[in-house]
């Protein structure tokens, strides 16, 4: 093989002054290029992405040892301190160092504010870059990508992808002291058992006010208590952290798809930016890509034998198809792009969470409860929430909500640049959506609880966005428009979400404890100065981006098809969160996983 073991650091070293870019390395086990000169120049499979879908679908591509897979990461492999992985360094997280530098457009709804777009810019992509929070959402929301799919036979259900979660995610069980304490519960036939991405739920400290805001959440009025946080039902469920449950690490794309992999057919470069798919005739037979670090570089080409698979993320997945020749005609016209697949769903169909980062209270009588079993581990404690349908977040206004949603022309509110098949694919949803607004078992509030207050979200917002090249300058930044709020919809839910956490904070088992609170105050009151101090603080990511290149019925705006293909070509699919229809009501990470390890699958049957 033309690559060099990373794990051998003298080599390193002594090809140091060759390199055409000083891309940083650090790890012992890895195949990785770093250099041109190291590079084949044909692979099997080229994956264009280094993230979480990334790397999980190369590490399945090349079990067989057969395979050969080459990924081209953007970002960096990494030099950052070894105490990164740690849950309680300054270094982890949203680290801006492994982070695209990014800022959406003003959102005229939210008073003309812009945001920070997060995402990952390192190989782990976003996965080494998140808060943790482990979690995968309801099987009502996971049902409707079948539906909309509009397929009798799809087997993007919750069902569908139930083995998968588990063939994804191993689970660490609570302590079991701690969990007998606080009513830790979990079923182990939702985890597997074989995979290095891990589930923990840590041991530390756990103090009594937890017990407190356990029992007065699940005497609200129709709160749910799953038996597992995974089972796929809305409710009050303890949860774990994407962590390894021995040092306590971060457990993340790299750590569980590339670090211990020793695999001659598994390679990757990095810094590298692939700027076009090429094509034989109507086939994806390989990719263009130029060095991140020299613009005046030449452009470097690789060929893929059997398939060029897009794991660049809701972001950039729309940019190297565009740069293509594969999206919006028109766009594609205005930025001097040859059009090879008129696709305008690419770039389209935009959602994230949205949140307002503090409801604030102060506790009157501070709350506690006696505890003998805190936990002592550690991996910090377990955590808990609440997510919540409308039905437990307005009992008696959600089917007002819903049946002023479903009253909705569901193109009003959609954006200008939405051609007909665009539009017919958001009546869909709609459609569904007016459906899921009164079920119990759709995630429409998260509160993660730790004391008085704290944040609201929206996990289901109905505005759409964009993600669009700049047709002046087509492979510079992505234009990013949430446009959130745009459907008065959106509001109205976090209005009632507001109105669900002064409930809690001051009704049934807490008003013993006298809470006040600070932040909106109780000046503001009704539900149009609600509305509008919320336009103040609503932030509309999570960072969680997704549905950029929706895997739907091409009539309906869809970019793929239930295996993933592009429409218009072959040998080419996407594996990343942009395929998502609609957005799960739970943090993303977990279920890329579960969409990676299904779509490699897809993949190794119909190249068999």
């Amino acid at each position: 093989m033309a690559s060099q073991r990373a794990g051998i650091a003298l080599l390193f070293l002594t090809a140091w002054s060759q390199l055409v870019s000083a891309w940083p390395l650090n790890s012992p086990y890895v195949t990785i290029n770093t250099r041109q000169q190291q590079l084949e120049d044909e692979y099997d499979y080229i994956i264009v992405g280094g993230g979480t879908s990334g790397l999980t679908v190369g590490d399945r591509l090349t079990e067989d040892g057969q395979s050969t897979v080459l990924v081209i990461e953007y970002g960096y492999f990494g030099t950052f301190p070894s105490s990164h992985y740690f849950l309680s360094s300054v270094d982890t997280g949203m680290n801006p160092k492994r982070m695209f530098n990014l800022t959406s457009q003003p959102c005229p709804e939210l008073n003309n504010r812009q945001f920070s777009v997060g995402i990952g810019c390192v190989v782990g992509g976003s996965s080494s870059v998140n808060g943790q929070v482990f979690l995968r959402g309801t099987s009502d929301e996971l049902d409707t990508w079948a539906e909309l799919g509009n397929d009798p036979s799809s087997t993007w259900t919750w069902d569908g992808l139930l083995p998968y979660f588990k063939k994804g995610i191993t689970l660490t069980p609570p302590d079991p002291a701690q969990a007998e304490e606080f009513n830790i519960t979990y079923d182990a036939k939702y985890w597997g058992t074989e995979s290095k991405i891990y589930a923990t739920f840590g041991e530390g400290y756990l103090g009594g006010v937890m017990k407190v805001l356990y029992n007065a959440m699940r005497a609200m009025p129709n709160v749910n208590v799953p038996v597992d946080h995974g089972a796929g039902e809305a409710g009050l469920y303890w949860y774990t952290k994407s962590m390894d449950p021995q040092q306590y690490q971060r457990s993340y794309a790299r750590t569980g798809h590339w670090d211990d992999v020793r695999r001659s057919n598994y390679e990757m470069i990095v810094g590298a930016k692939v700027n076009k798919i090429l094509f034989d005739g109507d086939n994806a037979s390989g990719v263009q890509w130029i060095s991140r670090n020299d613009t005046n570089s030449q452009p470097v080409t690789v060929r893929a034998r059997k398939e060029v698979i897009l794991a660049a993320g809701t972001v950039h997945t729309p940019q190297v198809l565009m740069l293509s020749g594969i999206g919006p005609s028109n766009l594609l016209q205005q930025a001097n792009i040859p059009v090879k697949v008129d696709l305008p769903g690419v770039g389209s169909n935009f959602q994230d969470h949205s949140y307002i980062p503090s409801i604030g209270y102060q506790w009157g009588t501070s709350p506690n409860m006696p505890v003998t079993n805190p936990g002592n581990g550690g991996g910090g404690p377990p955590s808990l929430a609440a997510m919540l349908g409308l039905p437990a977040v307005t009992p008696d206004g959600y089917e007002q909500l819903a049946a002023a949603f479903e009253a909705q022309d569901p193109t009003q509110y959609l954006p200008s640049s939405y051609d007909e098949t665009l539009k017919e694919g958001y009546r869909q949803q709609h459609k569904v959506m007016s459906r899921l607004m009164r079920s119990n078992n759709v995630i429409f509030l998260e509160v993660m609880m730790f004391g008085a207050g704290g944040s609201v979200q929206n996990l289901h917002p109905m505005s759409r966005g964009t993600i669009l090249i700049d047709p002046t300058n087509p492979e510079g930044d992505m234009i990013v428009d949430y446009r959130a709020a745009t459907n008065p919809i959106d509001l109205d839910v976090m209005v009632e979400n507001i109105k669900f956490m002064r409930r809690f904070m001051t009704t049934g088992e807490l008003a013993q404890y006298n809470a006040r609170e600070t932040r909106p105050g109780t000046g503001v009151s009704s539900d149009e100065q609600l509305a509008q101090w919320a336009r103040g603080q609503i932030i509309p990511s999570v960072f969680h981006p997704i549905g950029t290149c929706v895997k739907m019925p091409r009539e309906w705006g869809g970019v793929v098809d239930e295996q993933l293909q592009v429409y218009g070509v072959n040998k080419l699919s996407i594996i990343d969160a942009s395929i998502m229809p609609t957005i799960p009501g739970a943090t993303t990470s977990m279920t890329v996983y579960a969409v990676a390890e299904k779509a490699a699958d897809i993949i190794k049957e119909r190249n068999a």
